[in-house]
């Protein structure tokens, strides 16, 4: 039986040699991040840039019809993924709306397939599928975005 005063040392976790809690309790206290949350975390990334790229190209109002369905669908794959969209804003801003329009549609080119590519590499089916669906549903407004202008029509 232990005395009055008497401390059994049980919530005093691991202490170094100058009385700081070791780095292996620290380390527990912190979780390390999982591949799969790392994924998701990059996945947020390229979301918030190719929002930033529609947001610059929503300045020219004849683009607007065009940029609401893909931001509406970014916003609400950052929502799924419980993340945030934070204020990432583009590396340029397009002077006129052929310029943004080339800007969106590169954007979600780079977007797309790098949802491909995590969807690969997703540990749990689940998250695999929801970024598969993620890129086809980046892919199907991809297509519908109107063409670039042919050689031809800048004549």
């Amino acid at each position: 039986m232990l005395g009055a005063g008497c401390d059994t040392g049980d919530d005093l976790g691991d202490h170094d040699a100058t009385g700081s809690p070791s780095s292996s309790a620290s380390a527990a206290q912190e979780p390390e991040q999982t591949p799969d949350e790392a994924l998701v975390d990059d996945v947020l990334v390229g979301l918030g840039a190719a929002v930033a790229v529609l947001q610059a190209a929503r300045r020219f109002k004849q683009l607007r019809p065009t940029v609401a369905p893909l931001l509406h669908a970014h916003r609400s794959h950052v929502e799924v993924l419980e993340g945030d969209l934070g204020s990432a804003s583009p590396a340029s801003r397009p002077t006129d709306a052929s310029a943004a329009l080339e800007a969106v549609r590169v954007s979600e080119t780079a977007l797309q397939a790098s949802l491909v590519d995590a969807a690969g590499r997703a540990e749990s089916g689940a998250l695999a599928k929801l970024l598969a669906s993620m890129s086809a549903s980046t892919t199907q407004h991809l297509a519908t975005l109107p063409p670039p202008p042919s050689p031809g029509d800048a004549a």
